[in-house]
């Protein structure tokens, strides 16, 4: 049987994408980003590192600084135990975990634009993992290794999104936030002293600690297993790259729907090589031949439909056209869906 849908959107194959953009102009990404069903925040590495979205969520973690010159994050332990107390003390709702104007070019653009006319807004940090991968001390140690530094980045990590969804909720009620962690695609796979029990708990701490729909974006493959036997509400995935590894994984996918989660399948490339070429019509019918799989598993067509968005597959700031094949990938993710539709 069917759970309520934990994202509460009534409207099926609503659209929307990613937050990492190419664009330089933040007013052009934020058209961009309104013109799909669920508006989303942009962010926009190619124009500054504090644009990037590790940057922008370990912004006020104690013990944390951003080397802006050598594109790094370096954890200081001295630093991060003269701050711990202070920080700790902190209420959720306090300014350290919002976004300013000066974390983000788009940011007071995006809230302007905003209103509770769409289906809902979206937004979006770093995972805690991908988070714990990437800072790391002068050593060169990531901090993933320190039982102490990676609680507090979990929490923090937490406390970020729930401030930003009652951001955006103020404004749409029906806002929801995920989180990338492209560190999932590498944790079982050359890294020692982690262990998957470690991560299994590190990612349930997380989740209990949100406040929202808990949604997980990647674009990689990751151990499918692991996360879809978490308490993830939504996961975004590369659905294009990623089609027949998943069709492997069609029973936790059906049981994610069926317990009222959702998917956004990212059925459209945004590298140039891989969109050149395609139409709309061989697009939705790539992924109508993985939710003809997902109907083995007893999922009616209905039910796959009224529980996933339509995204494209990735983000992509190396194409040689920069911005021109992002921009018409999301203009097929329009023409997709309605073909999805329709059936």
């Amino acid at each position: 049987m069917m759970e309520a849908n934990r994202l509460g959107l009534d409207t099926p194959l609503l659209t929307t994408a990613m937050g990492i953009l190419p664009h330089r102009e933040p007013a052009r990404a934020l058209d961009l980003a309104f013109s799909l069903d669920i508006p989303f925040w942009p962010q926009l590495p190619n124009l500054s590192y504090s644009e990037d979205t590790y940057v922008q969520t370990v912004s006020g973690m104690p013990g944390v600084e951003v080397d802006y010159e050598g594109l790094r994050i370096l954890f200081h332990e001295d630093d991060f135990y003269a701050g711990l107390e202070e920080y700790l003390s902190l209420e959720p709702s306090s300014e350290i975990f919002s976004v300013t104007p000066d974390e983000s070019a788009t940011y007071p653009g995006f809230l302007e634009r905003a209103s509770a006319d769409y289906p809902a807004l979206r937004g979006q940090f770093m995972g805690p993992i991908s988070l714990c991968l990437m800072v790391k001390d002068p050593e060169n140690k990531p901090i993933i290794y320190r039982d102490d530094a990676r609680e507090v980045a979990i929490r923090h990590v937490a406390s970020k999104v729930n401030r930003h969804l009652a951001d955006l909720r103020a404004i749409n009620p029906r806002s929801f936030v995920w989180v990338d962690e492209p560190g999932l695609e590498f944790l079982f796979s050359g890294i020692t002293g982690y262990t998957s029990e470690s991560a299994r708990a590190d990612l349930s701490l997380f989740l209990s600690l949100l406040e929202g729909p808990r949604g997980v974006h990647l674009c990689g493959n990751p151990d499918w297993d692991f996360l879809l036997q978490s308490q993830v509400d939504l996961i975004s995935l590369d659905a294009y790259n990623n089609r027949d590894i998943l069709t492997g994984y069609r029973s936790g996918l059906a049981r994610l729907l069926e317990r009222g989660g959702a998917i956004a399948w990212g059925a459209i490339p945004t590298q140039t090589s891989l969109l050149e070429g395609k139409s709309a019509q061989s697009l939705a019918a790539r992924l109508e031949v993985l939710w003809d799989r997902l109907r083995e598993e007893g999922l009616e067509r209905e039910d796959i439909i009224a529980r996933s968005l339509i995204t494209p597959a990735t983000c992509c700031l190396v194409n040689p056209d920069l911005t021109a094949t992002v921009e018409k990938a999301f203009a097929v993710v329009k023409d997709v869906r309605d073909l999805l539709l329709v059936g």
